[in-house]
C-alpha cells in the first residue's frame, strides 16, 4: 500500500525476509533453457459450472489448492502431455492467483511464503516424476524458479516442515497443507532413498498425531446418514417376495411332478392289467 509523501525523501527499507525462511540456504543451480514454447489453448470439453471443487475445507489454504491437487493427481496418470506449454502457463496463473488470494485472507507473510514454496515444489515434482516432464519447458522453468528463484527445494521443504512443527498451533493451516502434499506424493529429498516409503509413513504418522491434537478427537459421525433418506410413507410401495418363497415354490414343483408321473404310471398299469385280463379270458 502506498504512503502519502510527508515532504521528506527517506530511503525505503528493503522488505524483511520471512522468519521461517531466514538462515535456510538452499543449493541453487543456474537457470538453464529458454522460455517455454508458444503456448496455445487446446480444444477440449467445455467447463461444467455445476461441478465445484472448492468449498469443502475449513482450511482456506487447502480450499484454494484443491483444484491443483486434482490436477497433480491427473498428471500422474498421463503417459503424455502434448499441450504441456499451455498447462504450464495456466498453472502459473493459477498459482499467482492463489498467492494473491492467500495474501488477502490475511495470513502472515512467513506462512504465505512456506505455503507458496510447498505448492510450487509439489506441482513441479508431480510433473518431473513423469517421463514427458523431464525435458519439457516445465523443467527449464519450474514454478519454484519462477516464484522463489530456486531450482531445488527437496531438502529445504523438510527444514521448513520441522520449523512449522515447532509451532504447530501458529502454523496449523500450513501444517495441514504440508500434510496433504506429502500424502499426495511429495517426496523431496527422500525420493531416491531406498527407505523412502518407511520414512514418509513415519513422517505422515507424526504429522497426523500433531494435527489430531490440534483438531481434537476424531468425530464419531462425519455426517448424518439419514439426512437424505425419504420417510417411509412417501416411498413407493412395492411387493417383495418373502424369504421362504423359493422353498414353497420348490415344494409345489416337486408335488406337481410327483403327481404327474404317478398319474401316468397308474394309466400304464391299468392298460397292462386290461391286456392281461383279455389274454386270460381267451
Amino acid at each position: 500500500m502506498s504512503r502519502q509523501s510527508d515532504g521528506t525523501d527517506k530511503p525505503v527499507p528493503a522488505m524483511k525476509k520471512p522468519t521461517l525462511l531466514e538462515d535456510i540456504e538452499a543449493v541453487q543451480e543456474p537457470h538453464s533453457g529458454a522460455g517455454p514454447e508458444h503456448a496455445t489453448e487446446p480444444l477440449g470439453y467445455p467447463a461444467d459450472p455445476q461441478f465445484q471443487l472448492r468449498g469443502g475445507f475449513e482450511n482456506l489454504m487447502l480450499d484454494a489448492a484443491t483444484p491443483l491437487f486434482g490436477l497433480a493427481i491427473r498428471l500422474n496418470t498421463l503417459d503424455d502431455l502434448p499441450n504441456i506449454a499451455y498447462v504450464h502457463k495456466t498453472v502459473q496463473n493459477q498459482v499467482r492467483n492463489i498467492r494473491e488470494e492467500i495474501r488477502q485472507h490475511g495470513y502472515p507473510v512467513a506462512q504465505q511464503e512456506v505455503y507458496s514454496y510447498a505448492l510450487c515444489l509439489f506441482l513441479d515434482e508431480a510433473v518431473m516424476s513423469r517421463p514427458w516432464g523431464n525435458n519439457s519447458c516445465w523443467s527449464h522453468e519450474p514454478l519454484l524458479s519462477i516464484f522463489h528463484d530456486e531450482t531445488q527445494g527437496g531438502e529445504k521443504i523438510f527444514v521448513l516442515l520441522e520449523r512449522v512443527m515447532q509451532s504447530p498451533k501458529e502454523f496449523q493451516d500450513v501444517l495441514e497443507f504440508l500434510y496433504f502434499c506429502i500424502c499426495l506424493g511429495l517426496r523431496g529429498k527422500h525420493a531416491l532413498d531406498p527407505k523412502c516409503d518407511d520414512i514418509i509413513k513415519a513422517l505422515i504418522s507424526r504429522m497426523h498425531k500433531v494435527i489430531r491434537e490440534l483438531r481434537g478427537p476424531t468425530p464419531e459421525a462425519v455426517c448424518d446418514p439419514y439426512t437424505n433418506v425419504v420417510h417411509r410413507p412417501y416411498r413407493g410401495r412395492r411387493w417383495e417376495w418373502p424369504w421362504w418363497s423359493p422353498l414353497v415354490l420348490s415344494a409345489i414343483a416337486m408335488v406337481c411332478t410327483y403327481s404327474y408321473y404317478s398319474y401316468r404310471l397308474d394309466l400304464i398299469t391299468a392298460e397292462v392289467l386290461q391286456s392281461l385280463d383279455a389274454i386270460l379270458q381267451q
